[in-house]
């Protein structure tokens, strides 16, 4: 099956924040997010988009969200075969995601890139803001996308993706994560000019991180720690906040 831009940014949505189990009694794909920060994502983008490529035309009916309050998650589970099968047919199997590799056609094809980066980024990456330490006043304005993945594979797929727009990613050193028994290995965006490219060429659909830099843009900077809740006021304010 030929993977388009669409497919190509799904793909890259499932390898972030999505999981295929299959076992002997049933078959499930799941697809979610944080309930509180990524819930307007997942309702005007990755619904639409999931059944427009997926739902609709296989099987002539939408995905069903449900939100679970006690874990903070809303996301979807579809138990039918067909779906793992056509998951696995584009080249991501089901299991842990240990060691998972971006789908060759993918790979293969630098049309689909930007797409199948913005997808896996918006459910598995991050845009945060350091602080200028070199500053008199150092405050949180300088920026990084990062991303995250227990997939040395991965990781190396992507980094070679990115650099080959031109743009100079750096590959950190692997970490243990808390309460993960695998390491993590990570890719960071942190020159200015890959950050703009970054933000105008891929962008991000994921009102989680866009709202950030939207922050940013507005007021120069961006504390930590803020909800989506509280950027939007700051967006919709005419007030510029300062940090205090």
């Amino acid at each position: 099956m030929k993977i388009d831009e669409d497919l190509a940014e799904i793909l890259g949505m499932h390898i972030g924040d999505g999981c295929i189990s299959v076992t002997k009694r049933y078959s499930e794909y799941y697809l979610g997010g944080d309930l509180k920060e990524e819930k307007e994502y997942h309702d005007e983008w990755v619904k639409p988009l999931f059944n427009k490529k997926i739902m609709i035309p296989f099987f002539n009916k939408e995905v069903n969200y449900k939100e679970h309050p006690k874990v903070g998650i809303y996301g979807f589970h579809i138990f039918n075969k067909e779906v793992v099968k056509f998951f696995e047919k584009l080249g991501v199997p089901a299991g842990k995601k240990t060691n998972i590799k971006a789908p060759l056609q993918i790979i293969n094809n630098q049309k689909l890139h930007k797409r199948f980066i913005r997808g896996l980024f918006d459910t598995d990456g991050n845009i945060y803001f350091d602080k200028n330490r070199s500053a008199k006043n150092p405050i949180n304005n300088v920026p990084n996308i990062k991303l995250d993945n227990i997939s040395k594979p991965l990781i190396d797929q992507v980094h070679k993706m990115i650099s080959n727009l031109g743009l100079h990613p750096r590959l950190k050193k692997p970490y243990q994560g808390k309460g993960n028994r695998h390491k993590i290995h990570s890719i960071l965006i942190y020159r200015k000019g890959d950050i703009k490219y970054f933000i105008e060429e891929i962008g991000f659909k994921n009102s989680k991180h866009h709202t950030r830099w939207l922050v940013y843009k507005k007021q120069g900077f961006l504390q930590p720690r803020t909800t989506l809740e509280e950027r939007k006021k700051i967006l919709s304010s005419k007030k510029i906040y300062k940090l205090s």
